[in-house]
């Protein structure tokens, strides 16, 4: 997969998508942040995730985006990358990282969220839009440069693009009134 944005861009559509999950944990409470079975969208039929839940599934995929970004400047093909490309390894990738991180207190998962989704920031503005651009510098079944394999990683396209929260809570407000019945008065 080629690159649909430039470095800029990414980072623009990333903020968007921290923004958004940052007000989530502002406003939540750990209660509603820690309920099983809140997330509707985008999960596979035997999933009853709370936010906290989806917070790791969000932090696997930014995490593998790191390594994966690594990986490349050595040589390497990070193992996320091919598995995102089949569906048996696309589930392995989604179910893998909330499982890896259940274990986690929900103080924990914030931090683990926070620290990562910065080194995905820092490394992306590191990033040129040579080396963006730069082909795969191992086999692929496509032509893939830097910035496209980031993209298959992180939500590809037709997905809203670097934006992951969207595909698990389409309406932020209307999540948000879920968790409290209907009754609350909120910044989203």
């Amino acid at each position: 997969m080629l690159a649909t944005v430039k470095p800029e861009k990414a980072l623009e559509l990333l903020e968007i998508e921290h923004d958004a999950v940052q007000a989530l944990i502002d406003e939540l409470t750990e209660e509603e942040m820690t309920r099983p079975d809140t997330i509707e969208y985008g999960l596979y039929s035997d999933q009853e995730l709370s936010f906290k839940d989806l917070l790791a599934h969000l932090t696997c995929y930014e995490c593998y985006a790191v390594e994966a970004v690594d990986a490349w400047r050595q040589d390497e093909q990070h193992w996320a990358s091919a598995a995102m490309r089949t569906s048996s390894g696309g589930r392995q990738i989604h179910y893998g990282g909330i499982a890896d991180r259940a274990h986690l207190s929900l103080d924990e998962m914030i931090e683990e969220w926070e620290t990562t989704q910065k080194r995905l920031m820092r490394l992306i503005e590191g990033i040129s839009d040579d080396e963006w651009g730069q082909a795969a510098p191992f086999e692929t079944a496509e032509p893939t440069d830097l910035g496209g394999m980031l993209e298959a990683i992180l939500v590809a396209p037709p997905r809203p693009l670097y934006r992951h929260l969207p595909v698990h809570i389409p309406d932020l407000r209307k999540y948000v009134l879920g968790l409290r019945g209907g009754d609350y008065e909120s910044g989203l």
